[in-house]
């Protein structure tokens, strides 16, 4: 438990317990500021990190890396995309683009199918390497804006493509990657109605057409929505 600690002026920092072992890290920017007081178990600098468990599943969270609100807004996650791509179950290969530290790729993909996760962040691919490590399908992690990101030749095309953009949205960008990529799904996690339907208009002229979608409250008394949805691609069989 932390009492109190004591903060330079305007210094933003960033505390994070997990649910499931009760460990907790610190972060903030020392280029501008100290913190004192931190209790002795506090992990902070560089290498700090903690274990969330999501869908039964241990993963890495570095204090670097965006991380859901908790678990179980994660797991709700978790489920909703499982359940708006049903073919995730007999997938051989899946995008997990804006995939963070692999919460998606290590949860909802099948343990040997083949996984891209695409991530600007190094602290959080990095948690990706390890929350996947083990895994019979082949995972590759590639630091880029998913807009920029392209399938390599000879790669398997992948059946289910999962997105999870910031506030903005896929943009025309993240959507011709999605067009690049041709999956028969995209599951897309919109963390802005607003940005869904710019992007859902975008999809539908590019052949993806949306068949479903639900919103999911994990921001209680905000006006905060996730918005879950199923687009497949004109002329699969996909339903």
């Amino acid at each position: 438990m932390i009492e109190s600690i004591t903060v330079d002026p305007g210094l933003e920092v960033t505390l994070r317990a997990s649910v499931a072992t009760g460990e907790v890290t610190a972060r903030w920017d020392d280029r501008l500021g100290t913190v004192d007081g931190l209790p002795a178990g506090v992990h902070f600098g560089p290498d700090a990190s903690l274990i969330e468990q999501v869908a039964g599943v241990d993963l890495v969270v570095s204090a670097a890396s965006f991380f859901q609100s908790g678990p179980q807004a994660a797991a709700l996650l978790v489920d909703a995309v499982s359940r708006h791509a049903p073919e995730l179950a007999s997938a051989r290969a899946v995008v997990d683009a804006y995939g963070g530290i692999g919460l998606f790729a290590a949860t909802a993909v099948p343990f040997e199918a083949d996984v891209w996760v695409v991530e600007t962040s190094r602290a959080a691919l990095a948690d990706a390497r390890t929350n996947l490590d083990g895994r019979e399908g082949r995972s590759e992690f590639v630091r880029s804006e998913f807009g920029r990101w392209r399938p390599t030749r000879g790669d398997l095309r992948p059946e289910v493509v999962i997105a999870d953009p910031a506030r903005t949205g896929l943009g025309r960008p993240g959507v011709s990657a999605v067009v690049r990529a041709q999956p028969e799904v995209l599951v897309l996690v919109s963390c802005d109605p607003v940005s869904f339907a710019r992007d859902a208009a975008l999809l539908e002229k590019e052949g993806f057409r949306l068949e479903r979608c639900e919103a999911l409250d994990l921001f209680p008394g905000t006006h905060h929505v996730e918005v879950v949805s199923r687009f497949v691609r004109a002329g699969t069989l996909a339903s």
